[in-house]
């Protein structure tokens, strides 16, 4: 018998936390992937990711109770392939604390918000189709020559940077080299074939200490990663029917409400030049930095009240933008 697996919940390489602090601000974007700085608060991040490893081994399992689902390449239908979720976010913790991140802490946090997880759901109909799913676009033309961003039984040419300086990676930066196709990667928390009308959805699973409003849906629209999910699940999926947002409060009342994403068409459309425009931005600004042609404070500051000062607080760049980097 194999030792049960624990899922990797953790980001994928060139995914939305990798492109998406470069449309925010891009001084913000150089100081997490060039100097590889870490803003999240700890204790939502740990706690985030703690509920997401629970919720992942969670699904796994039932997965393979309604039949089995394809994981990583193979069909897998023996629960105790996975870890159970208590034990998963256990071993989870361990693993976190010897490199030095607390997380055993919050343990009793995300074994209580997972019983009335459990409590809220006490029955699915809906069948997994996959769990943590790893799936990348490639910027290029299609088959039919349409630029855009495919997965790559649709890609027929991809698109290459085009940024001579950058023939080597950069640390950190594994998504701009010379010569190479721009790509942006996602793990898809959970897809989900609803029995309410027999089409496919990819969830987003979002544990919080905030509000779980109505609202909240709309406010994630416009975020990048949920297009990257619609243009991925379109592909993918012949009934594909959306991207839910599952959002699971942390706190008391322990709330879940899951929320359709509300799509953005023209946005979508548009992501693929979004994305090749900022890679070269990026790339000849990288470029120019590593020659020391310019500074650390050329790398352009939003500036803006809203994102220096956001909803969570003020951003976690904030000192080094009003010091400088002398400040650390």
């Amino acid at each position: 018998m194999t030792t049960p697996l624990l899922i990797d919940t953790g980001r994928s390489t060139t995914g939305w936390s990798f492109w998406g602090p470069a449309f925010t601000c891009d001084r913000l974007w150089f100081i997490i992937n060039v100097k590889q700085r870490e803003f999240i608060n700890a204790e939502a991040l740990t706690m985030g990711s703690m509920g997401h490893t629970i919720l992942a081994h969670y699904y796994a399992q039932l997965g393979c109770k309604q039949g089995g689902f394809e994981y990583e390449g193979e069909h897998v239908a023996d629960p105790d392939h996975f870890l159970p979720p208590e034990e998963a976010v256990r071993e989870w913790a361990r693993l976190r604390e010897l490199e030095g991140t607390e997380a055993t802490p919050y343990l009793a946090t995300i074994f209580d918000l997972y019983r009335r997880y459990l409590q809220k759901e006490p029955h699915v109909s809906d069948q997994v189709v996959a769990v943590e799913h790893q799936a990348k676009l490639t910027l290029g033309l299609n088959h039919e020559g349409v630029f855009g961003l495919w997965i790559d039984k649709n890609l027929s040419e991809p698109r290459l940077l085009d940024c001579p300086g950058l023939e080597e990676p950069v640390p950190g930066v594994p998504g701009l080299q010379h010569g190479k196709p721009i790509e942006v990667t996602k793990r898809f928390d959970l897809v989900m074939r609803h029995s309410a009308d027999g089409r496919t959805y990819i969830w987003d699973h979002k544990v919080t200490g905030g509000s779980v409003s109505k609202k909240r849906a709309e406010q994630y629209s416009m975020d990048g990663q949920f297009a990257v999910n619609r243009i991925m699940g379109r592909q993918l999926y012949e009934d594909f029917g959306g991207v839910i947002l599952n959002l699971v409060q942390r706190r008391s009342p322990w709330t879940v409400s899951r929320q359709h994403v509300p799509p953005t068409p023209w946005r979508d459309e548009q992501l693929c030049r979004q994305i090749y425009s900022k890679a070269h931005s990026l790339a000849n600004q990288l470029v120019n930095y590593k020659r020391h042609y310019i500074t650390e404070g050329d790398w352009q500051m939003t500036q803006n009240e809203l994102v220096c000062y956001h909803r969570y607080g003020k951003c976690g760049a904030f000192d080094l933008c009003q010091y400088g980097p002398e400040s650390e």
